[in-house]
């Protein structure tokens, strides 16, 4: 997360796109729920991105008691959120991203897209740099 960040602040081309793609069991599961009801309070995105950034940035594993721990330190309504999580629409959008995600081939956590490349695993600051220059102009560094 923190290499994406760094490449949004210095990327202005650069569009990402989060999916929640919980993949480490039920904590897991739990605290893409909590997410997914967060991003729907939050159409801008801004309050979403600090969320994630407290919330994978925290110690152990993400979970419903983090996860709403970083939703409130944030901002959010709780109360919102709460009902928000068990919502078909919530449901819903977790299904869809498993499935993209299976016809995508991809099976772990953090994955990427990057033109037309998947890309699984952590590759670093300078690997997704690099992905992202053979997307735009067919090499490295553009």
């Amino acid at each position: 997360m923190a290499d994406m960040l760094d490449l949004m602040k210095s990327d202005s081309k650069l569009k990402v796109v989060l999916k929640e793609f919980p993949v480490l069991g039920p904590g897991s599961v739990e605290a893409a729920q909590v997410a997914v009801a967060a991003r729907m309070q939050d159409p801008a995105g801004k309050k979403y991105l600090d969320f994630h950034q407290k919330l994978l940035g925290g110690r152990g594993q993400a979970d419903k008691a983090h996860a709403m721990a970083a939703a409130k330190e944030v901002g959010f309504d709780m109360a919102k959120l709460e009902k928000d999580m068990s919502s078909p629409e919530v449901r819903a959008t977790l299904e869809e991203n498993f499935k993209l995600a299976e016809e995508m081939g991809m099976n772990g956590t953090p994955s990427y897209v990057i033109g037309k490349q998947v890309v699984i695993g952590a590759v670093g600051l300078d690997g997704l740099k690099e992905k992202i220059g053979v997307a735009r102009c067919g090499k490295a560094t553009c």
